[in-house]
This record gives C-alpha cells, structure tokens and sequence, in this order.
C-alpha cells in the first residue's frame, strides 16, 4: 500500500506505507520525534570533518606569523569540504590572502636589511 500523503509538488506520495499505517515515514504525524533525529544523524554523517587545529591559532592576528598560521588553519578546513562555487571563491581568497602576506614579509626583510645596512655604516 502506498502513502495517502501528497508531496509539495501535490502529486502523490509513492512511497509505500508503514505496516499498520496509512503513511509514509516521512508523512506519518507520529514520527515527527524519529524524523528529526534521522534528519540530524544524517547531517552529522555527511558533515565536513573539522582537519584544522583550532587550538593552534593565535587569539587575535597581530603578527605576520599570527596571519599566517590564520591562513593554514582556514586552507585546512576548506580543503576536505564538498566542491562548490563557494568553495572555489573560498580559495581564491586564501590565494590573494596568501600572496598578500608573503608580499608583506619580504617589504618586511627588504626593510630590515636596508635598515641594518644603514645602521653598519653609521658604525
């Protein structure tokens, strides 16, 4: 026997009915409580994974270093997740965020060394 159920489309539901009962799983008023928890087993199971250390990352960003380590704890976490349009955009921004940084740290060396250069001929 099938569902007496309709589905938001209004066609009819073909699933076929519980023993004993004139709905479906999905449809059955009763299993409202089971219904939920199949819905939230099955989220957990197809949820991404956490692959990032969160506890290895500095509690505000105030060093290159601190940027940095921002930057591997994002690129780990968004690399297992399931490929999308958002995903893409994701790591392109850790691209121009990655580039930007590593820019920043050579100025940073370049004007340490011309700052020591300067410093050894005043001596």
């Amino acid at each position: 026997m099938k569902c007496i159920e309709k589905t938001k489309r209004g066609q009819p539901c073909r699933m076929p009915a519980i023993a004993g009962s004139k709905y479906c799983f999905t449809h059955s008023p009763n299993l409202g409580a089971a219904r939920a928890v199949a819905h939230k087993t099955g989220g957990e199971r197809t949820r991404a994974k956490h692959a990032g250390n969160a506890d290895a990352l500095p509690s505000a960003a105030r060093t290159m270093g601190d940027v940095m380590q921002i930057l591997d704890y994002t690129l780990a976490e968004s690399i297992p997740l399931e490929n999308s349009i958002q995903r893409g955009r994701l790591l392109i921004a850790l691209v121009a965020g990655y580039v930007a940084a590593i820019q920043v740290g050579e100025l940073e060396l370049r004007i340490m060394a011309l700052e020591n250069a300067l410093r050894a001929r005043k001596d």
